[in-house]
């Protein structure tokens, strides 16, 4: 799925005046602006292609989040583990698509970008897949006021499962971000609510219900889980999600990943 770009921030200053209350003198405190960085969102999955890599540039934390598209890269996927290289093609500004690749579990895949000298990459390798068993919506709260989406899914014995939720509701899809891992629950049948309240989304009785679960690799968690912190801190310049693209000044993440997904009608 492509990550919304309001929810990447770039660190970046401001002059700010101090107004000292004793003395009344004005203070003046020089933050110089970050640098653009480029902001990259890709994902490959097991599901049919073509797969996507967008492509845009960040602004100052001080400014609208409407980052502009970067067009005229070179954008290369290549499989890894099966020796295939998919050179994509820029259907539209900033965005690149994949022309032959197919998603496998247990490939590997790195990706290249190249814009005018710079040079962006990333890896990824997609875990094998874990299904959603089946889904209920409960009520929750303190008063049992409001309604959550529960997922069933059974976490693998192995170790080292790590899981990213999607939810819709009747075609809007939740800006909220739900990462879960198997470190404390490892092996079991899990049933952890997802809060429709959460990112502007409220589940109603009648509504049309879909959970997308992506099983996702640990640097890819650590981006979702970084970014949910960064959305929910309350400092006035957040800092930055981790992220697993390498090449100096730049933001976001590359993904390979499963997706098991259930749809149900909330009953009145």
């Amino acid at each position: 799925m492509a990550v919304n770009n309001s929810k990447i921030y770039s660190v970046v200053g401001a002059g700010v005046l101090l107004l000292a209350a004793s003395c009344q003198k004005v203070i003046n405190v020089n933050l110089n602006s970050s640098a653009p960085q480029y902001v990259v969102e890709g994902n490959v999955t097991d599901q049919p292609g073509p797969y996507m890599v967008k492509l845009t540039r960040s602004v100052n934390f001080d400014q609208d989040n409407v980052f502009p598209a970067v067009s005229g890269a070179k954008v290369i996927i290549t499989d890894t583990t099966a020796g295939l290289r998919d050179s994509l093609i820029e259907v539209t500004p900033g965005i690149y698509q994949t022309q032959m690749l197919t998603g496998v579990s247990g490939h590997t895949y790195n990706l290249y970008i190249n814009y005018q000298g710079k040079v962006l990459t990333a890896q990824s390798t997609m875990p094998q897949p874990v299904l959603l068993d089946s889904m209920q919506v409960r009520p929750q709260g303190f008063r049992g006021n409001s309604l959550a989406a529960v997922p069933y899914y059974f976490d693998p014995v192995a170790k080292g499962n790590f899981y990213h939720f999607v939810m819709t509701v009747n075609d809007t899809v939740s800006t909220a971000i739900y990462v879960r891992n198997d470190q404390l629950v490892n092996g079991q049948l899990i049933q952890q609510p997802l809060s429709g309240g959460d990112g502007g989304v409220t589940i109603r009785h009648g509504d049309s219900l879909t959970v997308s679960m992506e099983c996702i690799d640990s640097m890819v968690y650590q981006f979702y889980y970084t970014l949910r912190n960064s959305q929910n801190s309350n400092s006035a310049t957040p800092t930055n999600p981790v992220s697993n693209i390498k090449g100096g000044q730049s933001l976001g993440y590359f993904s390979a990943h499963t997706v098991s997904a259930l749809s149900t009608q909330v009953p009145f």
